[in-house]
């Protein structure tokens, strides 16, 4: 240590330092990268992997910080199902959700089945543990390849496919609960579901449903209510703080919901799309949504430059065979047939189709639940189940983020209402 202290200062500056970094790299990349054939995510990826060579003697030790984990995905999925609300212009119309809802009821359950099954047989991962890799790996990500999701706020919306694949992200991020208190109570019950498949079937998957749909759009309606009553011009509403509208937005449906017992992430969903159904109010939607999604750039950043230094620390994992294979059947073979076949006699052109199916991207949401269930239960193969995750997540955001700026470019001429 010197006499003057040049150079020496408390960890929680050091702290300081790396968010400043990190809030300026998601400032600037997403706009860099705005015509490129890349997404952020592979950039951060690639970052953290730099960082490794500077900073290996750290280690990311996923099944020590369990919680921390949960609580910064929680919050980057709450703010991008609010995105996915807020884009959905007409949420209360079977148009909307005729093409998501065949996602949600056939290739959903069909890809946790198969990433199930293929956990098992190739990777030899436990029944309960391998029911969990289904159920962590089946949403679609809200959050990801943002090129591919619906119209913003106050615009039309032009394509079949964008508005099915947000709308799939915006429900199939809170379904997914159900499946993984599947996989929980077949840990802590045991594997003779007959004993407890009624109180799982009941509790966890019909009534916090209906809670998690029901509270989301009365918590909605009262904040429409609360906050377009006292305006009654547009000057006066636009004084109204957008980053608080927003926090408001995303933490009482959620801890409303998640007090009285059900699913948060479903009640967020539904009450940005209470929200949206105002569509005279368009302008300040945008503002609201604009502002979620430099909340959420942020954090996408910290945790993929967070993957990235794991994978480089855990680069062995590549060389797992099982692994591999594994992760990239689920990215390139069960989703994309899944999601096809749900989507069989629905009128759609085939690039339509392919859109729709193909990318069902992974990415945080998968996290979270890994996460949150590992905190929950003690689950077997705890290490296979998270480099399997991780790998089945870098395949799916290298992949789906260079291909989906060229399937951008596409979309006006192949896909249409």
């Amino acid at each position: 240590m010197n006499e003057h202290g040049y150079f020496e200062t408390e960890h929680y500056n050091y702290l300081l330092l790396i968010a400043g970094l990190v809030a300026l790299l998601a400032a600037i990349i997403p706009e860099v990268l705005r015509k490129k054939y890349t997404s952020a995510p592979i950039i951060y990826l690639i970052i953290g992997a730099a960082v490794y060579a500077f900073a290996h003697r750290y280690e990311v030790k996923p099944l020590e910080n369990l919680e921390e984990i949960k609580h910064i995905t929680e919050f980057v999925i709450l703010v991008a199902l609010a995105n996915a609300g807020l884009r959905i212009k007409e949420p209360f119309k079977w148009k909307t959700w005729r093409n998501a809802f065949r996602l949600l009821i056939i290739a959903m359950p069909v890809t946790i089945v198969a990433a199930a099954y293929l956990g098992w047989w190739i990777i030899g991962l436990a029944p309960a543990t391998a029911i969990l890799f289904g159920a962590l790996i089946s949403p679609t990500d809200p959050v990801l390849a943002s090129e591919l999701q619906t119209s913003e706020p106050g615009e039309e919306d032009t394509s079949q496919s964008k508005l099915g694949l947000t709308a799939e992200a915006g429900v199939n991020d809170g379904l997914a609960f159900p499946f993984t208190y599947l996989a929980i109570f077949a840990v802590t019950k045991g594997l003779d579901y007959e004993n407890w498949i009624g109180e799982w079937l009941l509790h966890e998957f019909l009534i916090k449903i209906l809670l998690g749909v029901i509270i989301g759009l009365v918590c909605g309606w009262g904040l429409c209510k609360i906050v377009f009553s006292i305006s009654t011009n547009h000057d006066t509403l636009g004084r109204i703080s957008r980053g608080i509208l927003s926090l408001a937005l995303l933490s009482l449906p959620f801890a409303i919901t998640e007090f009285i017992g059900g699913y948060g992430f479903l009640a967020v969903f539904c009450a940005a799309c209470m929200f949206s159904n105002y569509d005279k109010h368009s302008k300040h939607m945008n503002s609201l949504h604009n502002f979620n999604e430099e909340l959420e750039s942020f954090v996408v950043a910290v945790i993929f430059i967070t993957i990235g230094f794991f994978i480089a620390f855990h680069y062995k994992i590549f060389y797992d065979i099982q692994i591999m294979s594994t992760a990239l059947i689920m990215v390139l073979v069960v989703r994309p047939i899944a999601g096809y076949l749900s989507l069989i006699k629905t009128g759609l052109n085939p690039f339509q189709k392919f859109v729709l199916s193909f990318y069902g991207i992974r990415g945080i949401g998968s996290l979270y639940y890994l996460a949150y269930a590992l905190a929950a239960a003690p689950f077997t193969n705890p290490e296979k189940l998270i480099a399997v995750t991780t790998a089945t997540i870098f395949f799916s955001v290298v992949i789906h983020g260079i291909s989906a700026r060229y399937v951008q470019k596409r979309i006006k001429h192949y896909d249409f209402n």
